[in-house]
């Protein structure tokens, strides 16, 4: 009896923990949960490039320096509201040279849409830019534990350049 009492405090026990606690989301859902599968799919090919530039204030500036880099993102995102990814890189830039700060990938997706992220490659490198590539699968099924359940699935692949003068753009 006591053992039975015992399990039953620890089966108890793991389910509360278990739980999954509740998500507010601060976007309006109610108009995106109707949107078709066929909707959702030509929506991946719709596309958008954000760019957010800031100077770099260093309290230290050298005096040998020719010129004072600043910093720049880059965001690119392909998809709509029932499936999306956006790429985004990360560079400060002089005039004459382009240096990488960093490079990232977001998704979301509403059910029955998935997406997984492959990330961000840099293939080429020239005297005054860098080339990059963001690759990312859209699948339509459904993720379990030991890997997704897809109807269709496809991979989209995103080229990049970023220049020294401060310029950035898809291929």
């Amino acid at each position: 009896m006591k053992k039975i009492s015992i399990v039953f405090c620890i089966t108890t026990l793991s389910l509360v923990l278990t739980a999954p606690s509740f998500v507010y989301a601060s976007e309006d859902i109610e108009n995106q949960s109707k949107i078709s599968t066929k909707e959702a799919i030509s929506e991946i090919d719709s596309v958008g490039i954000e760019i957010s530039e800031e100077e770099n204030n260093e309290p230290n500036v050298r005096l040998l320096r020719a010129a004072a880099y600043k910093n720049k993102t880059f965001s690119y995102k392909r998809g709509g509201v029932a499936a999306w990814c956006k790429d985004f890189i990360s560079f400060k830039y002089n005039g004459s040279t382009v240096k990488e700060n960093a490079k990232w990938q977001e998704a979301g997706w509403l059910f029955p849409n998935v997406i997984r992220k492959k990330g961000i490659v840099n293939y080429q490198n020239g005297n005054t830019y860098k080339d990059y590539v963001g690759t990312k699968t859209y699948k339509i099924g459904t993720p379990t534990p030991w890997g997704d359940i897809s109807v269709a699935s496809f991979d989209r692949s995103d080229y990049y350049r970023i220049q020294a003068n401060g310029k950035a753009y898809k291929k």
